[in-house]
């Protein structure tokens, strides 16, 4: 099948040198990244993150063999090499600066990868045919997705695969993924290739027909989504391919056709579609400012004052955000709904900084190079898939800016890996306008370009398989059906092989608490005092999450410690001031402590926050009340 899509012209068989097999297994690695991660919820399943993880670091290891075997490999090198090493340095550094240790590692992880992919990129994957098989999968990966997605809108599916879909997103496709805007996402930045390929691309018979047909089902893909800015990523990254290729006059007649199609298409879907429309009427909605995205921006921007010019810390965003969050929003997100956003609150300006000059330096190289093709095709009267290719890149870079402005797709693993194929291949096409871009091996060279490869395979392979081990044993404790000290064993084991792990910590320390409540024999007593420690050594890891605190102070107090318990709820109210949670928690240890007054005062509270679902609250409130009116009666 791929050698039918790939075209049928005979090639001469020749036996392959080293170097080009190297090119070859790892351009397979990327395909096999690229069918892995989109497919599997986005790549947020740990085995897929993990797999993807040790491909790379394979990838890496190929090229540090290349880098030794063959001396006249040059390395590609300009300005925005130097960004992205820029950026990847001051991860490491702001990671060992005062944050959220596991948190920032975790994320440094990532960067590491995204850097590491970036590399393998532009090193390896040089060659026309190369890039054009890598885009032909990807297309074809982004096709099979949508068709899945269309036949979830048309049956009206609520399944991803064998998962239930959030109820939030009903009545919109998300494909493989679980939110349909990041499925949105991920098709908006294949779109712009396939179109591009399809008016432009050298291609043969078979080829333009499967890119020309993915086109279409990758626009019905993404306007099954329903997702407003998907919306008009697609539609600015396509009106960027068709305008470039309108001003070429023997693309003219079929960039005016596909421009039909697309408005004729999206005017058929759009005419009684009622979610569309009620999507788009949200906007004008006052609740969205007060109660959805807009909230969330509002509490989140105080945030960046907190710490401007370092940052909170890469992935703190998650923890701290309950210290700012809106009473009108008791669902805390993870995420701020802006990657720009969350960015500079947690790299600070100093990153944020970094990541503008990277944009900056792209944006001037597409300008650059976009004459250069632009000049190139009006003197050809050939197709050009190096042009076409790097035309789809640079329209779906737009389009993945635009979108991260009000969604966090760069929080995806798929749609992040995705932006770093795509952006590596927009800057690898600056070779064909600077001729010093290169640079040449000396052993100086070779050597610490060695050695930043095996860091960066150690460091992946090393978070791949501590993951894997920990996801397992927690996986194995939550379905866990034995006695609590099994439980707690296996809880134990997965806290040996990640001590820092403050959400190992917090899932052990519950389960002891959950074991210990009420406190009546000797054995709930032991879980209780286990369950402080760990609480107590977890905050040490992370003194930001109320939940610990909150933990800490339900066993303090279920020890007889009311004093030290109440101390720890209280902080915990501090850290998530605005939360039912914390409330009914601060009521509960207020009941507990005898202080009916101030039990019934932040019950009530909690209830106001959140009346639907809140039993916990709601059933102690009537015994705080039971027990004040008892005691003003005898008075």
């Amino acid at each position: 099948m791929i050698s039918a899509v790939m075209g049928s012209r005979s090639i001469e068989k020749k036996t392959p040198k080293w170097d080009e097999r190297i090119d070859q297994i790892i351009l397979w690695l990327f395909v096999g990244i690229f069918a892995i991660m989109p497919t599997a919820f986005g790549g947020t399943l740990i085995w897929a993150f993990s797999l993807t993880e040790c491909l790379v670091a394979v990838g890496l290891i190929l090229w540090g063999m290349k880098l030794w075997l063959d001396k006249s490999h040059r390395i590609f090198w300009n300005p925005a090499v130097w960004l992205v090493l820029g950026i990847t340095g001051y991860a490491f550094i702001r990671s060992f600066l005062p944050s959220i240790h596991f948190s920032a590692m975790k994320e440094l992880t990532k960067v590491v990868l995204y850097c590491s992919v970036f590399f393998l990129f532009i090193n390896n994957l040089r060659r026309r045919k190369s890039i054009k098989f890598f885009a032909m999968c990807l297309i074809g990966i982004a096709l099979l997705i949508s068709f899945y997605a269309i036949a979830q809108f048309m049956t009206g599916s609520e399944k991803i695969f064998w998962v239930q879909q959030p109820e939030i997103y009903n009545h919109r496709a998300s494909g493989t993924y679980i939110c349909p805007n990041h499925l949105a996402g991920f098709l908006e930045m294949v779109l712009p290739l396939a179109l591009a390929l399809t008016i432009s691309g050298r291609l043969g018979q078979i080829q333009k027909i499967y890119v020309g047909f993915a086109s279409v089902i990758l626009l019905g893909g993404i306007a099954v989504t329903i997702s407003r800015a998907g919306y008009v990523s697609a539609l600015v990254a396509l009106a960027l391919v068709l305008s470039n290729l309108y001003k070429l006059p023997k693309y003219r007649i079929p960039a005016i056709l596909a421009t039909l199609l697309v408005l004729i298409g999206l005017g058929w879907f759009l005419m009684g579609k009622s979610q569309v429309q009620s999507r788009f009427d949200e906007l004008l909605n006052a609740t969205q400012l007060e109660e959805g995205r807009g909230a969330i921006f509002q509490s989140s921007l105080p945030m960046v004052g907190e710490h401007p010019f370092l940052g909170m810390g890469l992935g703190s965003y998650d923890t701290r955000i309950y210290q700012y969050i809106s009473e009108k929003i008791q669902n805390a997100p993870l995420f701020a709904h802006s990657d720009y956003l969350q960015f500079i609150i947690e790299w600070g300006i100093i990153g944020f900084i970094l990541l503008l000059l990277l944009l900056a330096n792209m944006i001037w190289g597409v300008f650059k190079t976009m004459r250069y093709f632009a000049q190139k095709g009006s003197n050809s009267s050939r197709d050009s898939s190096r042009a076409a290719l790097f035309l789809g890149a640079a329209a779906a870079m737009v389009a993945i800016m635009l979108h991260s402005f009000v969604d966090f797709n760069m929080h995806v693993p798929a749609n992040a890996l995705t932006a770093v194929a795509l952006f590596a291949l927009v800057i690898s096409c600056q070779r064909f306008v600077d001729e010093s871009c290169w640079l040449k091996q000396t052993p100086f060279v070779r050597g610490v370009v060695s050695v930043l490869i095996l860091i960066f395979a150690g460091m992946l392979v090393f978070d791949a398989v501590q993951s894997t081990r920990v996801h397992r044993l927690v996986q194995m404790a939550k379905n866990y059906q034995g006695t609590v000290e099994g439980r707690d064993t296996l809880y134990r084991e997965a806290m040996e092989i990640s001590p820092r792990d403050w959400s190992i910590a917090l899932k052990r320390a519950n389960a002891l608490l959950d074991y210990g409540y009420p406190a009546e024999t000797e054995n709930h007593r032991i879980s209780l005092e286990r369950a402080a420690g760990i609480y107590e050594q977890a905050i040490k890891e992370n003194p930001w999450r109320y939940e610990l605190e909150a933990g800490l102070g339900q066993t303090l107090i279920l020890l007889g410690k009311n004093e030290q318990g109440m101390q720890h709820a209280k902080r915990a109210l501090e850290l998530y001031p605005n939360g039912s949670r914390t409330h009914a928690i601060y009521g509960w240890c207020a009941l507990y402590s005898r202080d009916y007054e101030l039990a019934v005062k932040h019950l009530e509270n909690s209830i106001h926050l959140r009346n639907e679902g809140n039993d916990f609250a709601k059933n102690w409130y009537k015994i705080a009340q039971q027990r004040l009116s008892e005691i003003k009666k005898y008075e």
